[in-house]
């Protein structure tokens, strides 16, 4: 049988509904979140949603964030108010850190006082923390594109919300070669035609795609691609899994519109 790695567990961020935020919109909120993240088979971020702290409505980002250090969360947290309603119209606030003496020294803020935040389309709020958390881009860049000019003070304000550069989150679903995948013997065909292999460069000696029919059960999108050998894989539970002589390994994309199961939100979420 086609063996397909076990995604890793993915990071998570506590989600805080304020009291302005509409009960009635939570199912919204997650569905347009799910979307977004690429729930249940790629997914890159979760949250843990619960209301916000009585002592935090309306106070300031400062006050929340000295709070959340104190209680051990280090990490960017989310704040849902009214303007997360909407599914995937709606946008968060994402909450970052205080500003360093470094980014005081590059004209970034004003003061060590300002909490980074900003404005982002629930949507596209995984992809997002994504791109900050490799550093593919930035908050402070972001902030700029919105707008917002630089230094900012502690209470600077975002008018619009940022929208990843206008990226179609329902595109960009099942977009990464993120399915891990080890056919054995008989479940692969392969090929050396050259009009197969001219993508390719240095042009491989062949290339190899999943037999016809398998791909459409198991949540793949079948593809020719460059094969590697498979190497023995621990399991989630310690064992591991081999794999018969001339077995191989392949990147392929996940199937967004296959029947995936309902999406588990983490303990203690609402």
């Amino acid at each position: 049988m086609v063996y397909i790695a076990p995604n890793p567990d993915a990071p998570r961020l506590k989600a805080y509904l304020l009291p302005s935020f509409p009960a009635s919109e939570l199912a919204a909120f997650k569905h347009a979140f799910e979307l977004g993240t690429c729930a249940p088979f790629d997914t890159m971020l979760e949250l843990v949603i619960q209301h916000a702290p009585k002592d935090y409505a309306g106070k300031s980002y400062e006050y929340m964030r000295k709070k959340e250090h104190e209680s051990g969360n280090t990490g960017p947290f989310i704040l849902v108010d009214a303007r997360g309603a909407g599914g995937r119209a709606g946008a968060v606030w994402y909450v970052d850190q205080f500003a360093t003496q470094d980014e005081v020294d590059d004209g970034e803020a004003v003061s060590t006082d300002v909490v980074w935040r900003i404005l982002v389309k629930t949507d596209c709020l995984a992809l997002t923390w994504a791109n900050y958390d490799i550093a593919n881009t930035s908050l402070q860049e972001d902030l700029e594109g919105l707008g917002v000019e630089l230094p900012v003070d502690a209470g600077y304000e975002v008018g619009e919300a940022d929208c990843c550069g206008g990226l179609d989150v329902l595109e960009e679903r099942g977009s990464r070669d993120a399915a891990a995948v080890v056919a054995r013997p008989g479940e692969f065909e392969e090929s050396t035609d050259d009009a197969l292999r001219a993508d390719y460069m240095p042009r491989p000696a062949r290339v190899v795609r999943l037999r016809e029919g398998l791909a459409e059960t198991l949540g793949v999108v079948n593809a020719w691609t460059i094969p590697s050998p498979a190497r023995s894989r621990k399991n989630p539970d310690g064992s591991r899994e081999t794999f018969p002589k001339g077995s191989v390994a392949l990147q392929l994309r996940y199937d967004p519109n296959f029947d995936w199961p309902r999406y588990e939100w983490p303990e203690g979420s609402l």
